[in-house]
């Protein structure tokens, strides 16, 4: 997991600030010569960090929609993560930003059962 530097949250929605730590077992051969933070990374991060700060149980993975990686994360890089969960659509929405720099973005959904 990320280093989380601070944290905001609302009812359904949290802005993380984050640092991706070089040392992340995720970098080693993500490629060789040009380590970057991998997309399945990012996505399972987003659901992790919705279910430890906005408290929501996902379960039940549908699909992924709107999925679009910018610019690579690098070890190192400080981002801002924002997550906001749509309970009627059971949709977790994500954009991962660097400064004003968008990284990547996408949209989670699950299947009927999850739950806040």
């Amino acid at each position: 997991m990320p280093h989380v530097r601070q944290v905001w949250i609302d009812d359904t929605s949290a802005t993380l600030q984050l640092t991706v730590e070089p040392s992340l077992d995720y970098f080693p051969g993500h490629f060789p010569d040009h380590p970057i933070l991998p997309g399945i990374v990012q996505v399972d991060w987003v659901i992790r960090l919705a279910r430890q700060h906005l408290g929501i149980r996902c379960t039940g993975f549908s699909a992924l929609r709107a999925l679009k990686f910018s610019a690579p994360i690098l070890p190192g890089t400080k981002l801002s993560l924002q997550i906001d969960w749509l309970p009627e659509r059971q949709r977790l929405d994500f954009a991962y930003r660097e400064e004003r720099r968008p990284m990547s973005s996408g949209q989670i959904f699950f299947a009927s059962g999850a739950a806040a």
